[in-house]
This record gives structure tokens, C-alpha cells and sequence, in this order.
């Protein structure tokens, strides 16, 4: 075995680094050399079931392995990388170069972080976190894989964890979308798609299957600083609490013949414990690599157990035989401690928890916890889940020990909250619920929620103080008007009451507005068009001398006296003399300087 600090100081070639693995390899033997694989980083670290290290892989091709499954036929390792440009690949350990083939290359944002192989049928299995799909893929023993193929499109599912059931050729995977998460399962060409677990998940991130008591095992990352590891039948019944820790981030999730193993992102460390634990079985650190300043934190964990040569129909034969694996509750002999399955011996610890623990709840000796059975809690199980829970109707703790309601009259709701009749029928409708809806009986109106007045007299002496019709022009306008000491409410029944009370008269008050408009236009223009305009005409006998040099007619000489002062055409300019006080002159003094003007001019010859 070979040092991390000889492993440092090695060239970055593709070497298996583990002796009694390539002694096992080389000599064909099928002995065991590894039980359990942990992948970090581009390494595969191999350890026995007692957690003795028992040699490592680097892989030269690898940046970022995630998940990990084994052929132990072929003795063949399929591994996942989500920073590499091939996202798949295989590497067959019975190699001394340990070269690794590339299964599916990455593009368009392909996320592989789980994956498992079914031997019999040579189908590759995966979940791509990116993309919300289950894949699958045939690897054949000799030639090219085939295509990949969409099993399952899981869009806003956010799915993670996968596991293969062998003996029923079923997949199982999670969905961890916290809004909606939960655990399904299918047959492995995709029908027969089956919600499992639904109920009291938070965000559920890994699952593995223990072929040999028939059990399903899956991670919840819980809410707040809290996880659960819990397990149930393959159909989900007979549902068992584990382990409730916090100050975890449990990623990745497996389980041998003896024990369960996480892979914990917080303290980079990989964790134990028993399967069927007993009263004081604790988690324990499987592998820390906290001290070694690796750059990565474990991620995808394989058993050699659980991927082995299964021989399933001895399994269900054993299954048979032990009845209280699958349906523990029909044996007298076993007890429930803790959650977890324990024997007769420990009895004498019933005493004990009628002293802690309330409504039968069961006392935790090393460190003094009680565990409540389903619908208590609290440190004493003293809490009941029922308490003000239904706010209008009864309380009950269903299988999963969860509250649930039974509504009352007409209240409907998780906690039976919500008046469903509260303002839904109009008019003095009478609101009932029928088949979980409600449903209106009108009085004098009609419709789903007696929306459409049907006798309006009747409507108006019961709602207004007082009912009157009113006529206007051609429309018959019924209106009600209904006072109280806070406002007055007007209701119109007729369809075009709007526009008769309120848009006709903001009409004709716009009309007004405008035509008061033009009428102050027009008259302003008026007074601009008159302005007076001087023009007289005179006639001057024979053998005077013309003003002008106009051709003159026989026996008159016409002159005007606009054209000579605006012309300037006469010999005498034409102009009023300017008066030097400058007051206002009045009309007969203008026509008397008029006069004297045109005196002037005759004088003059013009």
C-alpha cells in the first residue's frame, strides 16, 4: 500500500495504486479485495467493510467524479464526471493501465450525477441534474454502446439520487424540488412510473436499494441545519426514522449487508452505521479526508454487496421465512426503540419511559431524547400535532403521522380555514358545499352565484329603504337608493343608465364649452376686419391745373385723396399736421382739419 504522501509526489499518469487488488486481478481470482469505493475528486479510494484502506485509483482523464456503479461480472467501474468533456466512462479493473473509455461525451449542459447498471440486461442508468432526465444507455460486452435514450423527462422535478432494484427490474430515483419533492420508481424500459413517498419530505437527495431485506433507503436534507436518513418497504409502507442529525450534508448514499454509508459535504468525510441499529448505535466516521487538503469532498459511494452476484430468488425465499422484516408489527417478540427494531432483551427500558417520555412516547438512555410516536412531539412528546391545529373541524394523525383535517359545514382549506360560502352568492342566495364546492339556491335572482336580478321590486324592498322607477325621455331607469349612516348607494338596473346619468351630461357640457369658444372668436375677428379706410372723391372744372398725370376724362379731373397721401403722387404732400399739446381730438374738430386740407390743396393746384 502506498502512502497519500508517496501518492503526492507520483507523476499524474493513469495508475491502480492498490497491490492486493492487481495480486487478485492478475491471478484471475475472484476473491475479494475491496468492499466498499468511494470516489473524491479524479481518485477512487478502496476500503474493507472495517474501514482499512486497501489502495487507490488515479485517473488521469477525470477532474470531478461524481457517481459511481460496478459490474462485478466484468469487474468493470462506470463513473461520472461533471467538469470533464466525456461525462461517462468505464474503466476495467482487471487492467494494469487502467484506462478508461469513454462512454457519453458532454454537451448541452449534460449533469450526470448519479448512475447504476443492471448486468443482466447491460443497460446503463443516469440522472442528469441540468437537463431533468433519466437516461439509459445499452453497453454491450463487445462493440459500441448504443445511443442514449430519454427514460424519464422530470422537468421543475429536480431529480438527484437513482438505485437499481434487480430482483424486480425497477428503478427508483428522487425528486428534490422542495416544492413538490418526493420518490418514484418505474420499470427499467420506463412504464409502470409510481409515486412512492410523498408525504413529510423536505428535500430528499440520494436513495439506495438493500436487495437483501428488501429495502428502500433515501437521504432528506431537512430544514434548517437538520437531515434524515430513513427507509421503508420497496412500496413505500412500513416507513422508519434512522437517523435525525444536523450539522451534515449528506450527498450520496449506499448500503451493504451490515451497514449504511454517506458521503457528508461539511465535514468531508464519509459515514457509518448499522443498518438495523440498536439503542446506542451512533453514526461514526467511515473515512475523514478533513486533514488531507484534498481540493474535492467525497461524493459517490459503491458496495460490492449490493452489486454483486444477487441471487434474488434465494433472497425472497428468506423474505418469506422472516415475515417481521417486511411487516415487523405482526411479531409479538420485537419491540420499536427509537424508531429502530430491537429485541425483547430491552423490555425493561419501558419503565424507564413512562418516567420521561409522555403519551407513550420512548426514552433514548445515552443521551436522554425521547422519541414520540406518530402525531406527538416536543422534548417530552408532550406537544400533540392536533393541538389548534383544525381551526373548523376535526383532527386526525394519518399513517405518516402527519395532522389532517375534517372540515366542517362549509369550511374547506389544510386547516380548514376558509370560509368557501363567505360573499359567493348574491341577492340572498342560500350557499351550500356539494362534492366539495359550494353551490347557491336563489330567491329571486338567477345564475351559479344568483348574479342576475330577476325581480327587481322585490330586490329593491329588500335592499333599499325606499323603491322608486324614474322616467326619463324614452328609458325606464329603476333605481334603488339605499342610505345608512356611513353612504349612500345608488344601484341602476337598466344597461344604459350609465350613459344617461352620467355621460350625457359631461357631453353637453363639453358642447357648451365649445361653442362658448367660437363665439369669443368670432368676435374678436370681427373687430379686426373693421378699420376705417380714408377715400373720398372730387371733381375739378375745366382749365384747372390736373393733380395728377392720369389721363383725364373730358369735363372732370378726379382725384382721391387716399391715393395721394398713400401714393405720394401730388405735387403738395398730403399729411395732418401734428398738434404739439398732443391731446385727444374730438370728431368735429377731425372733419373741420379735413375741410382746411382740402381748401389747402385747392389753393395750391393740386
Amino acid at each position: 500500500m502506498i502512502s497519500a504522501e508517496t501518492r503526492h509526489r507520483r507523476p499524474s499518469t493513469p495508475l491502480l495504486l492498490l497491490l492486493p487488488l492487481l495480486c487478485d486481478l492478475v491471478a484471475a481470482s475472484y476473491a475479494r479485495s475491496w468492499d466498499l469505493a468511494v470516489v473524491i475528486g479524479n481518485e477512487i479510494d478502496f476500503f474493507a467493510r472495517n474501514s482499512t484502506p486497501m489502495g487507490q485509483a488515479s485517473i488521469r482523464e477525470a477532474i470531478a467524479l461524481t457517481g459511481v456503479t460496478y459490474d462485478d461480472t466484468t469487474r468493470t467501474m462506470y463513473l461520472s464526471d461533471v467538469r470533464n468533456t466525456v461525462s461517462i466512462f468505464s474503466n476495467d479493473l482487471t487492467e494494469r493501465n487502467f484506462t478508461s473509455t469513454p462512454l457519453l461525451k458532454k454537451e448541452n449542459g449534460t449533469h450526470v450525477v448519479g448512475i447504476v447498471f443492471d448486468t443482466s440486461s447491460r443497460t446503463l442508468f443516469w440522472v442528469d441534474a441540468l437537463k431533468d432526465t433519466i437516461a439509459r444507455m445499452h453497453v454491450p460486452l463487445n462493440g459500441t454502446p448504443g445511443d442514449p435514450v430519454v427514460l424519464h423527462n422530470l422537468t421543475g422535478s429536480s431529480p438527484r439520487g437513482i438505485a437499481l432494484d434487480v430482483c424486480n427490474s425497477r428503478i427508483y430515483w428522487v425528486n428534490s424540488n422542495m416544492s413538490n419533492p418526493s420518490i418514484e420508481c418505474s420499470d427499467i424500459d420506463g412504464n409502470n412510473r409510481t409515486i412512492v413517498i410523498k408525504e413529510n419530505l423536505y428535500e430528499p437527495l440520494a436513495v439506495a436499494i438493500d436487495h437483501t431485506e428488501r429495502k428502500l433507503y433515501w437521504i432528506d436534507d431537512d430544514e434548517g441545519i437538520h437531515f434524515k436518513i430513513e427507509r421503508s418497504n420497496l412500496d413505500g409502507s412500513q416507513r422508519e426514522l434512522l437517523v435525525h442529525n444536523k450539522h451534515q450534508q449528506p450527498v450520496y448514499l449506499a448500503v451493504d449487508n451490515e451497514s449504511i454509508y454517506w458521503s457528508d459535504w461539511v465535514h468531508s468525510a464519509v459515514w457509518t452505521m448499522p443498518k438495523n441499529a440498536k439503542a446506542g448505535d451512533y453514526p461514526t466516521k467511515f473515512k475523514s479526508y478533513y486533514d488531507e487538503r484534498r481540493d474535492a469532498d467525497p461524493a459517490g459511494i459503491v458496495t460490492r454487496d449490493n452489486v454483486g452476484q444477487i441471487d434474488c430468488a434465494t433472497i425472497l425465499s428468506a423474505i418469506e421465512k422472516r415475515p417481521h422484516l417486511s411487516v415487523p408489527d405482526l411479531q409479538p417478540a420485537i419491540k420499536t426503540f427509537n424508531n429502530l427494531t430491537t429485541s425483547t432483551e430491552e423490555s425493561d427500558l419501558t419503565t424507564e419511559n413512562s418516567k420521561y417520555c409522555l403519551n407513550d412516547g420512548h426514552l433514548n438512555k445515552v443521551n436522554d431524547t425521547c422519541r414520540c410516536k406518530k402525531g406527538f412531539t416536543g422534548p417530552f412528546c408532550e406537544t400533540s400535532l392536533c393541538h389548534n391545529y383544525c381551526l373548523r373541524g376535526k383532527c386526525i394523525v394519518n399513517h405518516h403521522g402527519l395532522p389532517e383535517c375534517n372540515c366542517m359545514g362549509t369550511f374547506s382549506g389544510p386547516r380548514c380555514e376558509t370560509d368557501v360560502c363567505n360573499g359567493y352568492c348574491l341577492y340572498d342566495g342560500v350557499c351550500s358545499v356539494q362534492d366539495g364546492r359550494p353551490s347557491c339556491s336563489c330567491k329571486y335572482s338567477k345564475g351559479t352565484r344568483c348574479e342576475e336580478p330577476d325581480d327587481i321590486p322585490t330586490i329593491c324592498a329588500t335592499y333599499c329603504a325606499s323603491d322608486r322607477v324614474i322616467k326619463s325621455h324614452d328609458v325606464s331607469v329603476t333605481s334603488c337608493r339605499c342610505t345608512d349612516s356611513d353612504q349612500t348607494a345608488e344601484r341602476i338596473t337598466l344597461s344604459d343608465s350609465f350613459q344617461n346619468g352620467v355621460l350625457l351630461p359631461i357631453f353637453g357640457a363639453l358642447v357648451g364649452v365649445f361653442i362658448l369658444i367660437i363665439a369669443i372668436l368670432s368676435y374678436y375677428v370681427d373687430k379686426l376686419r373693421r378699420r376705417s379706410r380714408i377715400k373720398r372723391h372730387y371733381v375739378v372744372s375745366k382749365g384747372v391745373t390736373p393733380l395728377t398725370s392720369r389721363p383725364q376724362i373730358p369735363g372732370q379731373c378726379e382725384i382721391t385723396i387716399e391715393n395721394c397721401c398713400n401714393m405720394n403722387i401730388c405735387e403738395t404732400p398730403c399729411f395732418e399736421p401734428k398738434l404739439r399739446n398732443g391731446a385727444p381730438r374730438s370728431n368735429n374738430m377731425k372733419k373741420e382739419e379735413k375741410n382746411l386740407l382740402l381748401d389747402n390743396m385747392e389753393g395750391n393746384s393740386c
